[in-house]
């Protein structure tokens, strides 16, 4: 499973203050305070605890359903995009009082609707953000811009939005024509030009098993080709604006499972980056 950062914009409570309260918080529905109430059927999402998760842990989605009737059946679902892409049944459910459910679903990062639902009432709905896990860095490496440079801002980041992807790698902002060097020992992979994106662009398949990629560099300055083996430190090109691109950056990118390959993802290359450059 993957690791899940969850944000809510709800309460979140431990698990010793939930049992506190028994669910005496604000409804989502904006159905007053706790107390069972036959007048107004709802639903009330309470809190989810933890508010993060390792890969693996269980979530605690605690809720309260207040009905004219002892038992109603409950269900929690996880949709994105419209789409339900995670459910669990927790068959018939005393009323009247708060229920806790432990949940462990599989999603891929990104941006979830975490409902609680009843047939008959208005789902009780809260947000749930899911992110990969945070790599841990690759040691052995060279920082590949050799000049002044920085990270920019969050919208250089990993992940970062843009119009129809999110940002698979880290820019690092440096003056045009800054030398550029293959962070690892390995071979070229690919060597190629993209004008609608990467514009001239590197992938260095490292010894290490992991594929490297540089984009954006400077129209004329790649020095390698396609299959020349490299040795860490080799200058391959130069800091451009090729492509998309608003401004002279290097576009770099860690792929553990190789560049493109069947069921391979990018990694946030940030962690990577700042080791070497403190080393």
């Amino acid at each position: 499973m993957r690791s899940v950062a969850v944000g809510l914009a709800i309460l979140a409570l431990p698990a010793s203050a939930a049992a506190q309260t028994g669910g005496a918080g604000p409804g989502l529905d904006g159905t007053g305070t706790g107390g069972a109430s036959t007048a107004t059927p709802t639903i009330r999402l309470v809190g989810l605890v933890p508010t993060s998760a390792p890969p693996g842990a269980e979530l605690s989605v605690m809720y309260r359903v207040n009905a004219p009737v002892p038992r109603v059946r409950v269900r929690i679902t996880a949709s994105r995009q419209g789409r339900i892409a995670a459910r669990l049944s927790l068959g018939r459910r005393r009323t009247g009082r708060e229920g806790a459910a432990r949940w462990a679903p599989d999603l891929a990062p990104g941006r979830y609707a975490i409902r609680v639902r009843a047939r008959g009432l208005r789902s009780a709905k809260a947000t749930l953000e899911v992110t990969p896990p945070t790599p841990a860095p690759v040691t052995g490496g060279l920082f590949p811009v050799q000049g002044a440079w920085s990270f920019g801002g969050e919208d250089a980041r990993f992940g970062a939005d843009r119009s129809a992807h999110s940002h698979q790698g880290q820019d690092v902002i440096a003056a045009e024509g800054t030398p550029l060097i293959s962070p690892v020992a390995g071979t070229v992979y690919w060597r190629a030009y993209q004008a609608g994106g990467a514009g001239h662009y590197v992938v260095i398949r490292g010894n290490d098993g992991r594929d490297y990629v540089l984009m954006h560099m400077q129209d004329g300055s790649v020095l390698v080709e396609k299959g020349q083996p490299v040795a860490a430190g080799q200058r391959i090109g130069s800091v451009g604006s090729t492509g998309a691109s608003s401004g002279p950056h290097l576009h770099f990118e860690i792929w553990p499972g190789g560049w493109w390959a069947p069921g391979s993802e990018p990694i946030d290359p940030l962690p990577t980056l700042l080791a070497w450059s403190q080393a």
